[in-house]
């Protein structure tokens, strides 16, 4: 049986093609997943929810007591209203990012996408018949708004961006997102914004929220998950905060999909929301040792030019060597080191490489000291 188009269109997606089989042996800084395990209090909550018998259809909406939860958060951390009808929880942060694309496009509608930027929102875009449509970011990865503004066209119905950014590690300021706020006032645009690594930040930066741009609160869209801040991305449970309307469409094709989410697991998150974030605090501040072990093994290495990472868990070099992101990969997999291509996340990722150090010190050890033999070999 012949596969559809739609199909076809994103298998030839770099992110679609990456290699599934692990060598033996080899450094894994490819994957965005928290080498933690998920703190034994949301564990117990979802046991404890299947026990209690919270194991039948719950609200498609999500469950009434987890949206309250989500609220109290955005009042606490940004000091916004929100009622649980701003909310939708989702099959995790991906499905939001389908639901959202198939609720808004039409076939042949635009989305603007930041290069380098996650892979998957191109990937839904062009899914649901859309085109995504690139937009390059400044050297140091931050919004060039005399390059967004021209790619702005008829079609255009959307603009995707991550804060932090996923894989440049980047802090969007509160000016460009009060700037994306007003390209999307003035031009009838729905903002996405995907705040997934909003409270993995270091050295005291402060995240702004989109949620707080009250001007653009009918034009905007977050959207969040567990699966970053609480190590839980086999939990697969994210959800989206926009207007009443926007959750009123939304959750036509979420409910088409899915039914619902898991009532056990948004039992969890709900535990996970209103327990202790000592272990939040305790996950970060080992990342952020773990950050600090890459920043100074890069500086070391000859032909890596890095760039900070404000938030997240990656680093973004550019390399000086002349092989190409895609085959650089593949030379490091050889090697016994696992990362990410740069062109993974658009053109601009050329002769970029993406590491993550959701992984232990000694394996981040370990493959630091590949990545540099690998390439004074290449010299």
């Amino acid at each position: 049986m012949e596969i559809a188009e739609r199909v076809k269109k994103i298998q030839g997606s770099e992110r679609s093609q990456r290699k599934i089989a692990i060598p033996k042996g080899a450094i894994r800084m490819d994957l965005g997943d928290p080498d933690f395990p998920t703190p034994p209090h949301i564990q117990e909550a979802a046991l404890k929810a299947m026990r209690d018998n919270f194991t039948h259809y719950g609200n498609a909406f999500g469950e009434e007591d987890l949206r309250e939860a989500i609220c109290a958060g955005l009042a606490r951390d940004c000091g916004v209203k929100k009622i649980p009808e701003n909310v939708l929880v989702t099959v995790g942060g991906i499905e939001a990012i389908n639901v959202i694309c198939a609720t808004y496009l039409n076939p042949g509608d635009e989305a603007l996408v930041f290069d380098p930027g996650y892979s998957a929102y191109a990937v839904s875009v062009t899914l649901f018949g859309g085109r995504p449509v690139a937009v390059p970011l400044k050297e140091d990865f931050h919004i060039d708004f005399d390059l967004l503004r021209p790619k702005i066209a008829e079609r255009t119905k959307i603009i995707f961006m991550a804060n932090p950014s996923n894989p440049t590690a980047a802090l969007l300021r509160e000016d460009e997102i009060r700037g994306l706020a007003r390209v999307a006032l003035e031009h009838n645009l729905l903002i996405v914004v995907d705040e997934v690594y909003h409270k993995l930040l270091y050295d005291g930066a402060r995240h702004f929220s989109v949620c707080q741009v009250e001007e653009a609160k009918d034009r905007s869209i977050l959207l969040n998950s567990f699966s970053k801040t609480y190590a839980m991305t086999g939990w697969r449970v994210g959800y989206v905060v926009a207007g009443v309307e926007a959750i009123k469409s939304l959750v036509h094709f979420h409910r088409a999909m899915v039914t619902c989410v898991s009532v056990p697991l948004q039992k969890a998150c709900l535990a996970a929301l209103q327990g202790p974030q000592d272990c939040v605090a305790q996950m970060v501040s080992q990342f952020d040792r773990r950050r600090k072990i890459v920043d100074q093994a890069l500086r070391k290495i000859d032909g890596i030019i890095p760039r900070p990472c404000e938030g997240a868990f990656y680093f973004f070099p550019r390399y000086t060597h002349s092989m190409n992101s895609k085959d650089l990969t593949h030379y490091l997999a050889e090697r016994g080191l696992l990362v990410r291509s740069g062109t993974e996340f658009g053109e601009k990722g050329q002769n970029h490489i993406r590491l993550s150090f959701a992984t232990s010190v000694e394996e981040i050890e370990e493959g630091m000291k590949r990545l540099e033999k690998a390439l004074e070999d290449l010299k």
